[in-house]
């Protein structure tokens, strides 16, 4: 289905595949999704998947002409997203490479590197099409107001945080990678919310209501999964559910 009531370019396959959220997106008690896949399997998924995006990108780019329907908004947004999402694939490549995770844990993990590869071939043949470089620079997030050095960018896992992410086993490493991840698509969420209500290009508001409705999602599924396992919140994070970035006003919007 359409993330938006508006008309779009983008066959419904496209952003279906990652715009659809079922109602226990919103719910908390309900058991998580597991699909377990080996790392194997995700890395040729990962190909297959940026080959199949970037050609229908390619289509429907074309589709379009010429002109440049993008404004700042949707490729600042596009740009720093992709650069977010770097990140977050190499957090869940780390979990995905620990022996004593739990499978929905590796569930979890695999769909974060499945759907944000998915997102970032989306952004960069779209960028691509319209002769926009798909780095963002020294310096990102202006487009929305908040202008900030991209090292240091929100939502980004510090370099420490990120080797006690590479040392943690077991539950610790299940705990804390549900903090940084969660901390990571408050951000991710924040930003998408933004571009959704102030982007001009169909496809890429539609792409940032899809990001909206599944980091949002996801967020809930973790805290779900924390909960259930008795998994304690890491010293310096919080109940990421209390969160006022977890209520945005595009998905207010598409509930009203």
């Amino acid at each position: 289905m359409p993330v938006t009531d508006e008309p779009s370019d983008v066959p419904d396959e496209v952003v279906a595949d990652r715009a659809e959220v079922t109602a226990a997106g919103d719910s908390v008690d309900e058991a998580p999704r597991a699909r377990w896949l080996s790392t194997t399997q995700v890395v040729v998924l990962i190909a297959a998947v940026a080959f199949l995006v970037g050609a229908i990108a390619y289509v429907v780019g074309d589709k379009q002409g010429s002109a440049d329907p993008l404004n700042k908004v949707d490729v600042g947004f596009m740009q720093d997203m992709s650069y977010h999402h770097d990140q977050a694939v190499q957090m869940a490549l780390m979990l995905l490479a620990k022996d004593d995770i739990d499978p929905d844990m590796r569930s979890f993990a695999q769909e974060v590197v499945l759907g944000q590869r998915y997102e970032q071939g989306i952004f960069s043949a779209t960028l691509d099409r319209y002769g926009h470089d798909s780095y963002p620079g020294d310096t990102v997030m202006g487009w929305m107001g908040e202008a900030q050095p991209a090292d240091t960018m929100t939502g980004l896992a510090t370099q420490e945080q990120l080797d006690q992410l590479e040392a943690a086993e077991g539950e610790d490493a299940e705990a804390l990678w549900i903090a940084l991840m969660s901390e990571h698509h408050l951000a991710g969420l924040h930003m998408a919310d933004y571009a959704a209500r102030h982007g001009k290009d169909r496809t890429t508001v539609n792409l940032a209501n899809a990001i909206v409705k599944n980091q949002r999602s996801e967020v809930l599924d973790y805290a779900r999964y924390r909960r259930e396992h008795d998994l304690p919140i890491p010293k310096g994070f919080t109940d990421p559910t209390e969160d006022q970035r977890l209520d945005p006003l595009s998905f207010r919007d598409q509930t009203d």
